[in-house]
Formats: structure tokens, C-alpha cells, sequence
């Protein structure tokens, strides 16, 4: 009886054993298919970005052929902006330089304003044909002044025999003026010589005033500087009181606000439209009705704009929002890159990294502000060098990754050099992050935690929904 229990118990013990070795076998294979599958989606998801990138960048290209071609004309602020979008492409600059080029060489006197090489050949075979009109008058014109000049020749020949004898006449008369000259000139040597005894004296005189004079420009000068440094010090003082009593900028104020909500239709709309500078695919930050500052406050929403039906009303709908704080009707929205009326200014400086995959996305970046309405007064480029200027309308410097040791010391001195340019002009530094979320940007992922993850996990109730367009936008 012992033996078959024993005998049983170690048949138990095979069998645990073979389940354990299989249960060990399926979940490396498991793990090992769930690992590769991960590696192919990362590089399908990197593959999208360059194929969205090169998408962008053809689009761009196809509008500015279409500008050249007169098929779909862009004002210059577009086209500024279209060119940012490019990101360096020389043979589109090159196409844009000759379009300019011969637009200056062969537009000359076009009265319209879309000429592009459509209108061109249009315009120049009407010069042509103005400029043969002109030929031929101008050939008629010719034989008349031909004709005209021969009567002129037969009056000349006339008045030249009647001036030689008025020669001798003259001949006369200037023997007697010369003897009235000589006699004049002495006297001018006369009283030339009385002058400069007296120059010396006045020379004294004139060296005295001078002297006063100087002193007296010093002492203005050094009273000069310091009302300068008292002025920049009452500018410093006053632009921290304004600070401290909520009086900023304009910048920093919302643009606008929420008008209507639909929960329903996740859907907003806001008292911004056209006459405001709005477009579609504007993202805007949502605030809180209740908050008094911009920058310092908590951002409860971001929205998209979908249409601009009036001039000051538009349709967006919500990209995030709270749970607990939804969206509501009278809340805040703003951006740093857009002002009524006004043209925000930025200076990008350092590593422009979004994403952080140690690639750079300046061109990303320049886009995002530049579609907000921004400009970009200057930038610091891959090769250390700086293309634009900063300038007292510069708003923000951008400030992206700092140069470390192992960047090249061109690309250093340049990040050194902008900065130090924003500091002496005062002008307001943000990093890329802050820009980013101020500006209501969202990357491309589903779930955006507002806060920390605490020790046992992420605090849901700290995190936006995302929302989801419906099919059709109710009207």
C-alpha cells in the first residue's frame, strides 16, 4: 500500500513538473512574439512620421508651383509661411528666385495683380504689339524731324552771319569791360589783404567759443546718461508694478472665450471668427471662467477649430477635457502664438525635440506657430548659424535643449548668442514644453495625464478624456 502511494506520488511530481517546463516554454514564446511585434510598430509608427513630413512638404511645393502658375494665387504672408513649411527646399527657392526674377524682368508696366506665367505671355505680347505701334510712329516722327531739321540748318546758317557780325561788336565792348574788371580786382586784393590781418583774432575768438562750447556738450552728455539711467530704471519699476498688479502684457491675456457648449457633439463654439485672424486646425488651451492670469493657470481643455463661420464666431471640437471640470460656456481659450490684431513674434534657440526621440522637429515646431499665426523673426540652424535677427517685437525666445559639450562649438555660440540678445532686448524666454501645452498642442497619443503617477499606479481622476469628431457637426 506505501509502494503504491509513493508510486503515485511520483507520477504527480512527473506530470507537475512537465506542465511547468510547458507553461515556461508558452510564456517565452509569448513574451518573445508580444517584444516583436512592439519593435515592428515603433517602426511602422517612424515610417508615418516621414511619410506625413514628406507629405507636408509636397503639399507646400504644390502651392507654391500653383502660386507661380497663377492657379492659385497666396498673398505674401502666405507664401512666408508656405516657405517656412519647406524646410530648406533650395530647388523650390531656386524656382521661386527665377519666378521673381522674371516676373521684375518681363512684368514691367503690368497693370494687374495676379501676373504669373499664365497672364505673362498675355501681358508681353500686348507690349510687343504696343511697342511696333511705337516703331512706327516713332519712324513717322523721324522723317518730320528729319524735314524739320533741315529748316533749322537754313535759319542757323542765316544767324550765323548776322552773329559774326555782331562779333566784331562784341569784340569792342569786351576791351572795355576787361579795363572795368582789372580795375575791380584791385581793389578785391585790397581789401582781401585788410581781411587777413583780422582772421588771426577771429580765430581766437572762434577756438575760445568752441572750448565753452564742448565743455558745455560733456556736461549735457553726463547729464544725459543719467536721466537714461534713471528712465531704465523707472521702466524696470513700473514694468514690475504693472506685473505684480495683473496689468501684462497683452500677450498674455485669453484671446477669447466659449460661447456655447454641446457635450453631446463634443462640440464647442467661440466668439473668434475670420475677422479675427481664425482658421480651421487652430488649438487653442481652455481655462477655467474662474481664472484671473494666463501663464500661471491650470489648463482644463484643449479644442480644435473645425469651422470659422462668422466674423467673429467659429466651431471647434474638443481634442481633451476633465471629467470632473468639463468645458463650460463663458471659459477662457489661448495661445501664446496668436493675438487679435497683432502678430505674435518667436526666435526658436536649441534642440527643438517634440518627441522626444533625439531627432530634431524645428520644422514641426515652425509650423505649428507659424499655422497659429505666429512669425518667426529668427532661428538657430543645425550648423550653429542664425538665420533672421531678434528684435524688440520679438514676444518669446524659445529656448528647446541646450548644446552640451559634445555639440560643435559653432552651435553653442550661437544658443549663447541668442540668449544673451533676448536678455539685453527683454525679451521673454519659453521653453519648448511650456510653448507647447500653452499653446493646447496634442501628440499624438490617447490619454494625457495631467499629474504624477502616485506609488501604486496613475490617479485617474488627474487625467483628460480625449474625444473623439462625430461623423457630422450638428448646424
Amino acid at each position: 500500500m506505501a509502494a503504491r502511494e509513493s508510486q503515485g506520488l511520483q507520477v504527480a511530481l512527473i506530470l507537475f513538473v512537465m506542465v511547468t517546463v510547458v507553461l515556461a516554454v508558452t510564456t517565452y514564446l509569448y513574451f518573445r512574439r508580444a517584444e516583436e511585434n512592439v519593435q515592428r510598430y515603433l517602426a511602422k509608427a517612424e515610417e508615418a512620421k516621414r511619410e506625413k513630413d514628406t507629405t507636408m512638404k509636397l503639399q507646400f511645393e504644390n502651392q507654391i508651383l500653383k502660386h507661380i502658375l497663377g492657379h492659385d494665387r497666396k498673398t505674401e504672408a502666405e507664401l512666408n509661411s508656405i516657405k517656412q513649411g519647406l524646410g530648406g527646399n533650395k530647388q523650390i527657392e531656386q524656382i521661386l528666385a527665377d519666378y521673381d526674377k522674371h516676373m521684375k524682368m518681363y512684368g514691367a508696366g503690368y497693370g494687374g495683380q495676379d501676373l504669373s506665367y499664365t497672364t505673362l505671355p498675355e501681358h508681353l505680347i500686348t507690349a510687343i504689339n504696343a511697342r511696333n505701334k511705337n516703331l512706327v510712329d516713332a519712324d513717322a516722327l523721324a522723317k518730320n524731324l528729319e524735314r524739320e531739321r533741315e529748316n533749322v540748318r537754313r535759319a542757323e546758317a542765316a544767324r550765323a552771319t548776322k552773329a559774326e557780325q555782331s562779333l566784331v561788336a562784341v569784340q569792342s565792348d569786351a576791351t572795355a569791360e576787361r579795363e572795368k574788371f582789372n580795375l575791380e580786382r584791385d581793389r578785391i586784393i585790397g581789401e582781401g589783404t585788410k581781411i587777413a590781418k583780422i582772421i588771426p583774432q577771429k580765430n581766437d575768438i572762434i577756438a575760445k567759443v568752441t572750448s565753452e562750447a564742448q565743455a558745455k556738450q560733456e556736461e549735457m552728455a553726463r547729464q544725459l546718461s543719467q536721466v537714461s539711467t534713471l528712465l531704465e530704471s523707472e521702466k524696470e519699476r513700473r514694468a514690475k508694478l504693472e506685473k505684480d498688479m495683473g496689468f501684462g502684457d497683452t500677450h498674455e491675456r485669453p484671446d477669447g472665450e466659449v460661447t456655447l457648449v454641446n457635450s453631446r457633439a463634443n462640440t464647442v463654439w467661440i466668439n473668434l471668427g475670420s475677422a479675427d485672424g481664425i482658421d480651421r486646425q487652430m488649438i487653442f488651451s481652455v481655462i477655467d471662467q474662474k481664472e484671473t492670469g494666463v501663464t500661471k493657470s491650470k489648463i482644463k481643455g484643449r479644442i480644435e477649430i473645425t469651422r470659422v463661420m462668422e466674423a467673429h464666431s467659429a466651431e471647434a471640437r474638443i481634442l481633451e477635457d476633465e471629467l470632473a471640470n468639463p468645458i463650460m460656456r463663458g471659459d477662457k481659450i489661448y495661445s501664446p502664438s496668436f493675438h487679435k490684431g497683432r502678430k505674435v513674434r518667436f526666435a526658436l534657440a536649441g534642440m527643438m525635440d517634440i518627441d522626444k526621440d533625439g531627432k530634431s522637429d524645428q520644422t514641426q515646431v515652425k509650423s505649428l506657430i507659424t499655422m497659429m499665426g505666429g512669425v518667426i523673426d529668427a532661428e538657430l540652424l543645425d550648423d550653429g548659424s542664425i538665420a533672421g535677427k531678434l528684435t524688440a517685437e520679438t514676444r518669446y525666445l524659445v529656448k528647446g535643449d541646450r548644446p552640451t559639450d559634445k555639440t560643435n562649438q559653432k552651435l553653442i555660440d550661437g544658443f549663447t548668442t541668442m540668449t544673451g540678445e533676448a536678455t539685453r532686448l527683454g525679451i521673454e524666454t519659453i521653453t519648448l514644453d511650456s510653448l507647447l501645452d500653452r499653446m493646447g498642442y496634442v501628440p499624438d497619443r490617447r490619454v494625457v495625464p495631467m499629474s504624477r503617477p502616485s506609488a501604486t499606479g496613475d490617479a485617474p481622476s488627474d487625467t483628460f478624456r480625449p474625444r473623439t469628431a462625430p461623423a457630422t457637426a450638428p448646424r
